[in-house]
């Protein structure tokens, strides 16, 4: 003989439906980033358009300017990593170190390293025009 199993009410599983579904909308809903429908936060919110970028860049000896690489710059291929050693350098007095050490792997064709705190216009740079509104050096070092 079949045992008889007892059937929850259909109206149970739509509360528990639409239950989920309204915890899952309920960010969108509160106008609010978080668990669990994330837009990812750090890009979730207005920031302003001037940004401030701390960074190195090489002079030729002709006086040209070529922008250096992560990995010269500090040694990895994460860019907010790469910025923040920067910062780290120039908030903490130690760009001239920075400095030396980026002159020593920087390359034949650079004659001097610059570091330096720029501030951009983040549209701009986005759509490929010139960001750059005002820059100030911290340490200026020779290659070689």
């Amino acid at each position: 003989m079949a045992e008889c199993i007892p059937r929850r009410p259909l109206w149970w599983r739509r509360i528990v439906v639409v239950a989920f579904v309204l915890a899952v909308i309920s960010p969108a809903l509160r106008d609010s980033d978080s668990f669990p429908l994330s837009t990812y936060p750090v890009y979730a919110s207005v920031r302003p358009r001037d940004e401030v970028i701390d960074t190195a860049y090489g002079e030729r000896a002709d006086g040209t300017e070529r922008r250096l690489t992560m990995g010269v710059i500090a040694g990895t291929d994460d860019p907010l990593i790469a910025e923040q050693r920067v910062s780290d350098a120039i908030d903490g007095g130690r760009a001239d170190e920075l400095c030396a050490r980026i002159a020593a792997k920087a390359g034949d064709d650079i004659a001097i390293v610059v570091v330096v705190r720029e501030l951009h216009d983040v549209v701009d740079a986005a759509s490929g025009a010139q960001s750059l509104r005002s820059r100030s050096v911290h340490a200026r070092c020779e290659v070689g």
